[in-house]
Formats: C-alpha cells, sequence, structure tokens
C-alpha cells in the first residue's frame, strides 16, 4: 500500500490522505518506510479504534482500501460497502468476489503496488465516480438479506437431503 503511495507522489499526486486503521506488527516498519520516502504529509496513522467508532472512520472516507496478501473473508469490506463506499480491494481477501470491476471498485494484485497506484489515480482524477461506485456498492449488499440467506439453506439443505 505504502508502495502505491510512493508511486503516486514520484507521478505528482499528493492532495488525498490515506487513513490507516488498525496496527500490527510492521507498523513500525511501516512508519519508518513512510519517513523515509516523505509521505507523512499523505498518512494519517490512527492505530486500533473501538469498533463501536469505527463507523465514524467509513462515513468520511472517500474510498476503502484492503491491500491484505491473505484474508479469508474479510467483513471489513462488507461494512465498507454498507456505507456506500467503492472498494479497492485485493485478491489475497475473499470479499475480493464482491467487488464488480468498474462498477463498485476493483481487484487488485497485493505484489503489484503500480497497478494500485493506477486504480487510487482513478478515484483521485475522477471524483464523482465515487458516488455513483459507493450506491453500486450498497446495491450489491442489499441482496444479501437473511430472507435470501435462508432460501439458500433451504436448496442446500434439499440437495443434502436428495442425494
Amino acid at each position: 500500500m505504502l508502495e502505491a503511495c510512493q508511486i503516486l507522489q514520484q507521478q505528482g499526486y499528493r492532495e488525498y490522505t490515506l487513513q490507516v486503521i488498525g496496527n500490527g506488527s510492521q507498523q513500525e516498519e511501516l512508519e519508518k518506510f513512510a519517513q523515509e520516502n516523505h509521505l507523512t504529509d499523505c498518512i494519517q496513522w490512527v492505530g486500533r479504534v473501538d469498533y463501536n467508532l469505527i463507523s465514524a472512520y467509513f462515513h468520511n472516507a472517500d474510498v476503502f482500501v484492503l491491500p491484505t496478501l491473505e484474508d479469508t473473508w474479510g467483513v471489513v469490506v462488507l461494512e465498507a460497502m454498507l456505507m456506500g463506499k467503492p472498494i479497492l480491494c485485493s485478491t489475497g481477501a475473499g470479499t475480493s468476489e464482491l467487488i464488480v470491476h468498474g462498477e463498485n471498485g476493483y481487484v487488485f494484485d497485493p505484489n503489484q503496488p503500480e497497478k494500485l497506484a493506477e486504480l487510487m489515480c482513478q478515484f483521485i482524477n475522477r471524483p464523482t465516480a465515487i458516488a455513483d461506485m459507493g450506491k453500486k456498492s450498497q446495491q450489491i449488499m442489499c441482496q444479501y438479506t437473511p430472507e435470501a440467506a435462508s432460501k439458500c439453506l433451504v436448496q442446500v439443505t434439499n440437495l443434502v437431503l436428495n442425494n
């Protein structure tokens, strides 16, 4: 993720803020990378946020980015979609299957920071796309209701019992 920010900086993009939510074993290393590469003006290190307060961060964000190398499901993507955010999701997240390329966001290879930078530029250069893509995220999530889940369970149960 920070390498993508470095690429953006090299291309002259400085008018954005990346909020890094959460913490982990690599935080110190990442903060050092940001400092050494003069990225501190565009990165805000928030750290761990109490779950009761997380919706404020979703609300204030324009785009949600999940650059994970591996995440089986990633409920945080679902939460961002429910809040009407376009998504940049790595192929390492199981929730990448909910991203419709160009409609509610984009899926990228987390090992290709140049591609992530390119996708971030699309939002920086076309901020009007953010609202439309966010609405599409909400529309996608509307199909996942308790009723739809129960119908799916009935279908699976019938399939198992009939075989």
